[in-house]
């Protein structure tokens, strides 16, 4: 779904590290016109040509299972941030220890 990108900035002599999502699996989220024949990925329904559908490439969803999908994703997007804020809360409860282990572990 995404990868963790490092990047240089040579000018200021850092390291930058971002999250992006991929952009082909961002495209399941996009509503798109079909130009020919497809069939659901997920309930197997036969969708006629012109017609609109979740997905490019080659997973193609019919617009009731695009929506389920849709609002599942956004279910697992929230745990996905929960978890990382639990992570920073953790990180606040003990940065002090934490860091004071680290500089032990340099000597």
């Amino acid at each position: 779904m995404g990868w963790i990108n490092l990047n240089y900035d040579f000018i200021k002599r850092k390291y930058y590290l971002k999250f992006k999502p991929y952009r082909t699996d961002m495209n399941i989220f996009r509503i798109v016109k079909t130009r020919q024949e497809h069939t659901c990925s997920i309930c197997k329904k036969k969708i006629p040509k012109k017609s609109y559908v979740f997905g490019r490439g080659w997973i193609k969803l019919c617009l009731e299972c695009g929506e389920k999908f849709s609002n599942e994703s956004i279910k697992e997007f929230k745990n996905i941030i929960k978890i990382i804020k639990l992570n920073q809360k953790h990180l606040e409860n003990n940065k002090d220890k934490w860091t004071n282990e680290n500089t032990l572990a340099l000597l």
